[in-house]
């Protein structure tokens, strides 16, 4: 893949079948749990409360999102917009940011996996993103991404501290173990997309 990446200073690095697949099963759980439909999700708003939840609190950011996925994969199922060809070259802007989206495709050559935890890896070692925030798919290997991390940070000039706080990586469920970053659950966030009050979630 090409090494010469030009990253924004604030990035989402996203595996889409986190998309297609976990956000649609959170979905499909909570509609029977609730007893009522649920909208598709609104991607850029659902954006906006993961700059939220990683401590972003002022406006105008820009922020690039990398959207990875499989060769001759589009569908977004349960999203608006609902393909990847809608998004991709695509801006918008809201009262927190503007959004630059890249549609970036594993090409066959290796899973989109493998990509995101490639582009992670030079996301990691650019000094230049002020805040990193990673949004891998549920089945990705904890303990890899770890020790990726880790990897990294031995072979850098600033302290792992310094890179972890920048970073925050977004999750379904809570860690088995200590992970090298901050992270954060993305219930909250996709419950307030969807209208899904507290009380609710009980």
């Amino acid at each position: 893949m090409n090494t010469n990446w030009k990253f924004a200073e604030y990035v989402i690095l996203l595996d889409s079948s986190f998309l297609r697949q976990t956000v649609r099963m959170v979905k499909e759980v909570m509609t029977a749990r609730l007893g009522r439909p649920l909208p598709p999700l609104d991607l850029v708003a659902w954006l906006d409360c993961l700059l939220l939840d990683a401590g972003l609190r002022g406006k105008d950011y820009e922020v690039q999102v990398l959207l990875t996925h499989e060769a001759g994969m589009d569908k977004l199922d349960g999203c608006l917009p609902s393909a990847l060809s809608q998004l991709d070259g695509q801006a918008c802007r809201t009262s927190l940011a503007e959004y630059a989206f890249y549609a970036v495709s594993a090409e066959g050559m290796v899973t989109s996996e493998e990509l995101c935890n490639d582009l992670l890896r030079l996301a990691l070692n650019d000094a230049n993103i002020k805040k990193r925030l990673f949004v891998p798919a549920v089945s990705a290997d904890e303990e890899r991404l770890n020790r990726l991390m880790r990897a990294v940070w031995e072979d850098m000039d600033s302290r792992p501290e310094d890179v972890a706080d920048g970073t925050v990586w977004f999750r379904l469920q809570a860690p088995a173990s200590s992970l090298a970053c901050e992270w954060c659950s993305v219930v909250p966030s996709l419950a307030h997309v969807w209208g899904i009050r507290g009380d609710e979630m009980e």
